[in-house]
Order: C-alpha cells, then sequence, then structure tokens
C-alpha cells in the first residue's frame, strides 16, 4: 500500500487595488484590476477543471489575497464560486514578496513566493506539491507526477532563451541569460552560460521549496545592497540557479511553455502530446476564455470528451491545428467579444 499524500496542486491570483498600476501583455483584458482578476480566474475553472473532469487524484487549492469578493465584480464572484465547486480550497495569502522596485509589467510575478510560504504551511514534509501559473492545462497530470524531483530539488522548466534574447524589458540587470550569468559572476560563482528557470511551475517537498523562497530572500538583500534588483521571480530564480544556492530540476520533458497563434517567434515543440502539462499564456483571452464561459453555464459534455482525448484536447487549446481556417475564426470571435464589451460599456454609461 502506498501511504505518500497524493499531490497538491496550488494555483495563485493576486488581485490588484484599483490604485495599483501595471500591465499584463497576454492578459487580453480590460485595465481595471476587476476585468484581469477575472480574465485570470477564467484561467484557474479551466485548469481546475481540466485535473476535476479526468478524475485526476490530487488536492487543489487557489491561494489568493482576496478577503473581500465584492471587489471582484458579479463575474469574479461567480467564477470564484464555480472554482470552488470543483473542490478547489481557497487559500488566503498575502502579498508580501514584491518587486523591490516600481516595474508594473508582471508587477505579480513574485507572488508564488508568498503562495509557497502559505500552502506548504503544515503539509507533511513527503508530500510533493505543485505550483501553476493559471493559465496552464493538464492532458496528462500523471506523466508530470511520476517526474517529480528527488528529495532536496526543486522542479521547474527551463526555457532555452538565446544567450542574448531580452525577454522583456524588466530592467536593467539581469534580462538575459547572458547578463545573470555576469550577474552570477560577480557574486562569486563564474561559469558557463546559465539556463533560465521559468515561473509557470515550480515542485518539491516543502522544505525544498521554503529553502528556495529563503534563496531568493537573502539574494534579495544582496542586491539591494549593492543598489539592484530584479524584480521577476523568473530572474531571481534564474541567479539562484545560476549560483548554486538552490538545485534545480528540469522537468522541461513533462511540462513546456508552448506559445500559439501565428504572431511570435517561439518554436514550436515537435510533439506537444509528449507533455503533460501545457503553459499557454497566448490562449488566457481565447480558448481558455471560450472553455470557461462552457463551465459556467453548464455545457461541459464536448469539453469532457476532449478532455479525455489528448489529441481533442490539443485542438481545443490551439496546441495544433491551428491553420488559417482556425485563425479566421478565432480572430472573428475576438472581435464578437470586443463588440459586446462595447455595446455593454455603452449601454451602461446611458
Amino acid at each position: 500500500m502506498n501511504d505518500n499524500p497524493i499531490p497538491l496542486v496550488v494555483q495563485y491570483l493576486y488581485v490588484h487595488g484599483n490604485d495599483e498600476g501595471f500591465y499584463y501583455p497576454t492578459a487580453r483584458a480590460a485595465s481595471s484590476a476587476a476585468a484581469v482578476a477575472a480574465r485570470y480566474l477564467e484561467c484557474a475553472l479551466v485548469q481546475s477543471a481540466s485535473l476535476r473532469y479526468r478524475e485526476v487524484d490530487c488536492e487543489l487549492i487557489l491561494a489568493t489575497n482576496i478577503s473581500d469578493r465584492s471587489a471582484l465584480g458579479r463575474a469574479g464572484e461567480k467564477l470564484l464560486e464555480r472554482i470552488e465547486s470543483l473542490g478547489v480550497n481557497v487559500l488566503l495569502c498575502e502579498y508580501r514578496h514584491r518587486p523591490g522596485d516600481d516595474s508594473k509589467i508582471y508587477l505579480s510575478s513574485r507572488y508564488v513566493l508568498d503562495a509557497i510560504l502559505t500552502a506548504v504551511e503544515g503539509q507533511p514534509p513527503e508530500r510533493r506539491v505543485w505550483f501553476t501559473d493559471l493559465d496552464c492545462v493538464w492532458p496528462d497530470a500523471e506523466r508530470v507526477f511520476a517526474a517529480t524531483p528527488p528529495e532536496g530539488e526543486v522542479g521547474c522548466v527551463y526555457i532555452p532563451y538565446p544567450p542574448d534574447w531580452d525577454v522583456v524589458d524588466f530592467s536593467e540587470v539581469g534580462r538575459t541569460r547572458r547578463t545573470i550569468g555576469e550577474l552570477a559572476a560577480e557574486m562569486g560563482r563564474p561559469g558557463d552560460l546559465p539556463p533560465w528557470v521559468g515561473g509557470e511551475l515550480l515542485s518539491g517537498t516543502p522544505d525544498a521549496l521554503r529553502g528556495l523562497v529563503a534563496v531568493c530572500e537573502e539574494l534579495d538583500g544582496q542586491l539591494a545592497a549593492a543598489g539592484r534588483v530584479l524584480p521577476t521571480e523568473e530572474q531571481i530564480l534564474s541567479l539562484a540557479g545560476a549560483l548554486g544556492r538552490v538545485q534545480f530540476c528540469d522537468l522541461s520533458h513533462v511540462a513546456w511553455r508552448i506559445l500559439t497563434g501565428p504572431r511570435h517567434g517561439a518554436p514550436k515543440p515537435e510533439d506537444p502530446l509528449a507533455f503533460g502539462l501545457w503553459h499557454l499564456p497566448s490562449e488566457k483571452g481565447l480558448s481558455m476564455r471560450r472553455t470557461a464561459r462552457e463551465i459556467r453555464v453548464g455545457r461541459t459534455a464536448r469539453l469532457r470528451r476532449d478532455l479525455a482525448q489528448p489529441t481533442r484536447m490539443a485542438r481545443r487549446f490551439n496546441v495544433t491545428g491551428n491553420g488559417l481556417g482556425r485563425r479566421v475564426r478565432d480572430d472573428g470571435w475576438i472581435a464578437v467579444q470586443r463588440l459586446r464589451r462595447t455595446f455593454r460599456t455603452t449601454l451602461g454609461r446611458g
């Protein structure tokens, strides 16, 4: 008999205040905090369904800072209720590990550090905990769980960016793999070009994950003393790995960041069905939004069939089969949603 606790999957959502500046390039949402929160709650609902509708044996948590649900607006409140109906436990979590500068882009990226400390509190030491970005779906959770990192290591996805690829204009420091390596060399650990640690998946035991947060806190203190800051979780995680202060385990053979659609230059994976977890940042305002709407209104029969067959699931989420005809349909759907939003806004003003 296997007495190990079932895996714990933790999603996390920081909801901004109305007076807080922020920018999320792939959200495809209006600028209000409630609208952005609703977009990400749609993703959380879809990710939860990709596990629950396939009866994956795991526990689900959504860590969030929201104590007053009315701040989410009516749409956000209904989405959160629907998420809970799938057996997801909502866990209150404050945002303490904010960026040390005035960055607005991906302002909440470091919220994962607080989600880690909150979610692992009181967990059995041998339990495997999986922290995922909201815009992920699980075509084969068992494959991912089977790749759990060894004791003391933290699972992640290495992103093979070119050495000088400026991922986003995060800051003057640590914008590329090369500059992360240079920073590590200045801090006493020269070596080969370091890997870029993606933030969409982090996994390990409670002790390993707490250790990861402690290292990030130590590095933030060292950088601040030198007048430097790394605003995002990917930057600080990549530096921690480059310095050898965290032992990362690359899970890119079971999980991958897949950019969909025709308007990006990222290479497509040869066999997306080989992965058990898809991170789909380009699908927040498209297939994930459509799927969330189906769940909300109770039209789930087709969704359940798609989730049961990876090839159908890949087509649903534009991982495969996104030719010209599909793109025309998708662009038309987006245009209709924009018209509806404009119409509702106009009525509200009238």
